[in-house]
């Protein structure tokens, strides 16, 4: 259902869904915050099975964003990163990363992020992504574009290839996916690439750079930006096209050169 054709109740409704993903991010990320700047050995990180780090901050931040949701919509479903999911059969499902950048975090660089998506049916209809460092906030909702800190952002219009900013993430799961050289070949052909994550949203979304790559991600890592950049104009995909959340690759682009990358990255 496209915003145009809903009812002025349902408008309401998704409304107040926004509202409280905004806040449930901010809440969190200044929470987190409070954990960054401590640089403190309290927030005990252990590692998950596949070697990725989780923090307290990250349990104590998803559990707030799941209690300020669970507060307002009870009968909803959660899927975050940390904890088990919650009304898995709901048809509005809110998905959560907590820190979206936790090597970031632990080793004191400001380049992590709060990321909250709601889907209706499993496909996103609200995305926002927080910065608490920076005290960035963009939000995004179906049909409605996409907004940095109150204001109306979009992709940039790179048109050329070999005038493009590109990010990566990161190069060994490239290598797990024999992509490696197809991931030269694109930099070579652009005017500038780098390897972040977290902060390519970020830069993608004020233009500051044309694509980024995502070589590893999974549902919470991938819900909120792709909204984020569709509504700013851009384009997500996996690598082959699809417009896929569970693949464990994505690609974000201002949607000019799209093509161009995904044509690099299977030649």
């Amino acid at each position: 259902m496209t915003y145009a054709c809903m009812s002025y109740r349902q408008q309401l409704y998704w409304g107040n869904m926004l509202n409280v993903a905004i806040d449930a991010a901010k809440q969190a990320g200044e929470l987190a915050l409070k954990y960054f700047k401590s640089q403190s050995a309290s927030w005990r990180i252990t590692y998950k099975a596949d070697k990725s780090p989780v923090t307290k901050a990250d349990i104590e931040a998803e559990k707030l964003i799941r209690k300020i949701i669970s507060h307002n919509f009870p009968d909803h479903g959660i899927i975050g990163e940390e904890l088990p999911p919650v009304n898995p059969k709901a048809k509005y499902q809110w998905v959560i990363d907590p820190i979206d950048g936790t090597r970031s975090f632990i080793r004191g660089i400001p380049q992590w992020c709060v990321l909250i998506a709601v889907m209706e049916n499993n496909k996103p209809i609200i995305g926002v992504c927080y910065y608490p460092s920076q005290d960035e906030l963009f939000h995004a909702q179906e049909g409605k574009g996409t907004f940095y800190n109150g204001k109306r952002t979009k992709v940039s219009e790179v048109q050329n290839f070999s005038e493009a900013y590109i990010s990566y993430y990161n190069l060994k799961h490239f290598a797990k996916l024999d992509k490696v050289q197809n991931l030269v070949d694109i930099c070579r052909k652009t005017y500038f690439s780098s390897s972040n994550a977290s902060i390519s949203i970020d830069y993608l979304l004020q233009g500051k750079i044309d694509a980024y790559i995502c070589g590893h991600g999974l549902l919470w890592d991938f819900a909120a930006p792709s909204i984020l950049i569709e509504e700013a104009g851009g384009k997500f995909s996996d690598f082959y096209g699809k417009n896929s959340l569970t693949s464990d690759v994505g690609i974000f682009t201002n949607g000019i050169l799209h093509n161009q990358v995904l044509k690099l990255l299977n030649s």
